[in-house]
């Protein structure tokens, strides 16, 4: 009796031996499967765009207000002219201001002693106008009548090493502007005819790079002022006379 399902071998007959024929039904696929596999990239690349723009409007905004706030710029304030009695013996001193490598900069330092004396800072929103040595040699030389140190009217050679220049805190609101360093007069024949040590400390008013100028300022103001009264008597005791020759 025949069923009606029977199943055909390889070769197309009945009965013997046979392997099943199947057929693989292809499923109809809907077009709302096909759009939602196609959506899911196009979400994941709109979320990472929105990103980007993200981060792009963060470092446009922080770039912004870096440029916004530039460094402050300090010097040693108006010039000031030679005010002291021996100006025409200082005219025959060349002064040249010479400064450690570590001063050789723009950079206002700060130290703070009271946590680690060692190490030497710099103020990131603050600068001099040109490094101290310059700036300490163009007030002197205008508060005293020093001439230039490559000046030919020049007999002597006044030189100050500047060694520390810097704003030191010794406990975090109280702080002094430090000025350190060699005087050396020397002769035409290069020869030592007078020095001494310079240590000076000035207040400063604040606990910022501010605070800090003023102190230093008064404290070069404080050099110039040693330094009138060193010639003054070293003219007195005859030890500008090899420096003094047309004087």
């Amino acid at each position: 009796m025949s069923t009606g399902l029977e199943k055909t071998d390889e070769r197309g007959g009945h009965g013997g031996k046979t392997r099943p024929a199947w057929r693989k039904i292809a499923r109809p696929r809907g077009d709302g499967a096909g759009r939602s596999g196609r959506e899911q990239p196009d979400r994941r690349q709109g979320k990472r765009a929105a990103l980007a723009l993200a981060v792009f409007l963060l470092a446009g905004c922080a770039s912004l207000e870096r440029n916004e706030k530039p460094a402050a710029i300090y010097d040693f304030g108006q010039p000031a002219f030679s005010s002291v009695e021996n100006a025409a013996a200082a005219g025959r001193l060349a002064l040249e201001v010479r400064a450690a490598p570590w001063l050789d900069g723009p950079g206002i330092d700060y130290r703070l002693t009271y946590s680690d004396p060692l190490r030497r800072n710099q103020y990131i929103d603050s600068l001099w106008a040109a490094p101290p040595a310059l700036l300490l040699a163009q007030r002197l030389r205008r508060r005293i009548g020093f001439s230039a140190v490559d000046s030919v009217a020049a007999d002597c050679v006044l030189r100050i090493e500047l060694l520390e220049f810097s704003h030191v805190f010794t406990a975090p609101r109280i702080s002094q502007g430090v000025l350190q360093g060699q005087i050396s007069l020397i002769d035409g024949k290069r020869r030592l005819l007078a020095g001494r040590a310079i240590a000076i400390e000035r207040p400063a008013p604040d606990s910022d790079a501010a605070g800090g100028v003023q102190a230093l300022v008064e404290a070069s103001e404080e050099l110039g002022r040693q330094l009138a009264g060193w010639l003054e008597r070293l003219e007195r005791e005859g030890g500008l006379k090899a420096c003094a020759s047309g004087y």
